[in-house]
């Protein structure tokens, strides 16, 4: 993923918080190795919004789906919840699967993922969305 991409993607999605009176979030954008290419916080967000941001966009980018969907297969019992403990205690960059992290498209290629974290995870999944549909990026 380009860095401008992802800067504007980030951009649109801290605006889109701040018309929706979300509380202060943060956003982490990864690209398709799982490289951090943007992060902000916004002031006011608690410490661990940005690792869970990170650790949800982490947690779609690894796994190739977005993490509404991973939550979905934990809460069904498909997967058990000593499989997100081993990813987590394998994972640097943390493994939430959590909605709010969701994988990237362009033209048909994976270019990345977004997690957003501080508001619900409902919100934070609202978030990432609306700014992938606001940039015509495919979810």
């Amino acid at each position: 993923m380009r860095f401008d991409v992802a800067k504007a993607l980030g951009e649109v999605a801290l605006l889109r918080a701040v018309r929706s009176q979300f509380p202060p979030l943060a956003i982490v954008i990864l690209d398709a190795a799982g490289l951090v290419k943007f992060a902000a916080t916004q002031d006011g967000a608690g410490p661990l919004r940005h690792p869970i941001a990170l650790a949800k966009a982490n947690a779609a980018i690894g796994m190739g789906m977005n993490t509404r969907q991973l939550f979905t297969l934990f809460e069904q019992g498909v997967l058990p919840d000593r499989f997100a403990t081993s990813i987590s205690a394998v994972s640097a960059q943390g493994f939430a699967p959590q909605p709010g992290g969701e994988l990237i498209w362009q033209a048909g290629a994976l270019i990345g993922s977004i997690g957003i974290s501080g508001a619900s995870s409902d919100q934070d999944e609202a978030i990432a969305i609306k700014a992938l549909r606001e940039l015509d990026l495919d979810r």
